[in-house]
This record gives C-alpha cells, sequence and structure tokens, in this order.
C-alpha cells in the first residue's frame, strides 16, 4: 500500500452493490471509457465539498438503500483524494449525528454525485 492511501473493505447489501455498479455503468457512458468503484467514487468526491447536505437527505437515502450484507467490496482510496474523502466522511457523521461506516459514506457519496448531477 502506497504511503497516505487506505484500503477499505466492505461488506455490503445485493442492493447497495446494484447501486454501486449502475453508478459505474453511468459514469463509463458519459464518459466514452469503463470506470471502476475507485474512478467513480473519486469522481463524486472531487465535488464533495460543494454538495449541500441536509439531514432529511442522508435520512431519507439510508431508509430506502439497506447497506448491511454479505458482498464483499474493497476499494483503494488514494492519497491525492483521501483529505477530500475523509472530510465528506466527517460532515456525514456530523450532520447525521452519530458516527458513520465506509459502507454507508460510499453509496451516500454517490447518490449525492447522481442528484447533483456530477455523473
Amino acid at each position: 500500500m502506497a504511503r497516505g492511501t487506505r484500503n477499505i473493505r466492505m461488506l455490503i447489501s445485493q442492493e447497495c452493490f446494484a447501486f454501486l455498479a449502475d453508478a459505474m455503468c453511468e459514469f463509463s457512458k458519459k464518459t466514452a471509457k469503463f470506470q471502476s468503484l475507485r474512478s467513480t467514487v473519486q469522481h463524486a468526491c472531487s465535488s464533495a465539498s460543494s454538495m449541500e447536505i441536509a439531514r432529511e437527505d442522508l435520512d431519507r437515502f439510508f431508509a430506502e438503500h439497506p447497506v448491511e450484507g454479505k458482498v464483499k467490496v474493497w476499494l483503494e482510496v488514494g492519497s491525492d483524494w483521501l483529505e477530500g474523502y475523509d472530510t465528506f466522511r466527517r460532515r456525514v457523521a456530523q450532520i447525521g449525528g452519530k458516527p458513520v461506516q465506509d459502507k454507508a459514506v460510499i453509496p451516500f457519496l454517490i447518490h449525492l454525485a447522481q442528484v447533483r448531477g456530477v455523473f
């Protein structure tokens, strides 16, 4: 692992997996280039600092998208976007009023990017 990177291993629901796969597909079609989960999340993260987050958005997303599951997903967050990701993660925790796990933050980030037209 390169210095300043973080390896995230998650167990997510089949629904959450399908949601992330659809986002990668959407981003791939937009860019006319196959995109990985890493590049999709990284692209969403590049716009995260300007995204408004309301508590209602968090609650609605998690009520509609269960994240707990048995599908294994691995993501490496690179040093070039780790700080932005951590900042977004802290904002979600602060707005939600409780600590959050990566397996919840990543799909929510992707959701916001889709809603805000980032993809």
